[in-house]
């Protein structure tokens, strides 16, 4: 398994560069809307359900989307890629505070897990309006994250995301060995079985680490405490949105969301933590900047 995992993050990496790095603002954006499809796909499996509502359910993530899309066009924001000073009360994206809101939610959920969540599986459609937000919320954070003064340097928005990710692929690379060898305490036994507040804190020790040691090579003029305490923010985050999938894969009773990924599952299996971090760390970056 070890084997796969590997053999399938070397091959896909080269992929990643080249779709952070090459397409334009726009292109890019609109290579994500099938990547996006695909997740919204993976998503219908965990909403117990007919095929009739998974297929609704993958056309409302498409049109939310794509609606996104139109706006973002409509405001010429391909263009010139600024966010309004206040952008937070400007749609498309006031979405950003509203996927926060949805998340802080979602946390309540793993907490309250099994106890206070029926609401949450009596039938498909807490879960599915959960998944639109969720879904549409990242893609926005993500081509936003793309945008970050792609006018005065065009590659910043690429190198921002790639700072995201090593967290992210930290967080986990270091909670997996740690917890291999020195996990006893489990994190959420109910919700997922295998994770332990050991494993947490390695992921967390490497995630910081390599957070910082990307930032210096990108000269990101952050202070060491604010930078510290927004990767440690990130890696929870990336804790949360793991096991809020693992909560609703397990309610699903499904072990993975699909078996697109050779070792790893399905996309979603892969970017669970990418969805529940991009919106965090847009306004964390934000917040970052106005401290500066």
């Amino acid at each position: 398994m070890l084997k796969q995992r590997v053999i399938t993050a070397v091959l896909l990496l080269p992929l990643v560069a080249c779709l952070l790095f090459i397409p334009n603002l726009k292109l890019f954006s609109v290579i994500l809307l099938p990547v996006f499809g695909i997740l919204g796909w993976e998503w219908s499996r965990l909403l117990q359900t007919n095929l009739v509502v998974r297929s609704g359910f993958i056309a409302a993530v498409l049109v939310a989307v794509g609606g996104l899309w139109y706006q973002l066009h409509a405001l010429e924001f391909f263009v010139d890629a600024q966010l309004p000073q206040q952008w937070y009360l400007i749609y498309p994206f006031k979405l950003l505070i509203v996927a926060l809101l949805v998340w802080v939610l979602a946390t309540a959920l793993v907490l309250l897990y099994p106890r206070a969540t029926r609401m949450l599986f009596r039938g498909p459609w807490m879960r599915a309006l959960l998944g639109v937000a969720i879904l549409a919320a990242a893609w926005l954070a993500i081509v936003v994250i793309r945008s970050f003064h792609i006018s005065q340097d065009y590659y910043l928005g690429a190198w921002m995301l790639l700072l995201m990710l090593v967290v992210i692929w930290g967080a986990d690379v270091g909670a997996y060995f740690a917890g291999k060898n020195f996990g006893k305490r489990k994190l959420a036994p109910i919700v997922s079985p295998n994770k332990t507040w050991e494993g947490v804190i390695g992921g967390l020790v490497l995630a910081v680490a390599l957070g910082v040691t990307v930032s210096l090579l990108l000269n990101l003029h952050f202070e060491w405490a604010q930078l510290i305490i927004f990767v440690v923010l990130m890696v929870a985050m990336s804790v949360i949105g793991d096991l809020f999938e693992s909560m609703l894969k397990r309610r699903a009773e499904i072990k993975d969301s699909s078996n697109i990924l050779p070792g790893h599952g399905g996309l979603l299996d892969r970017l669970d933590s990418t969805l529940s971090v991009a919106p965090f760390f847009v306004v964390g970056v934000l917040w970052l900047e106005l401290l500066g």
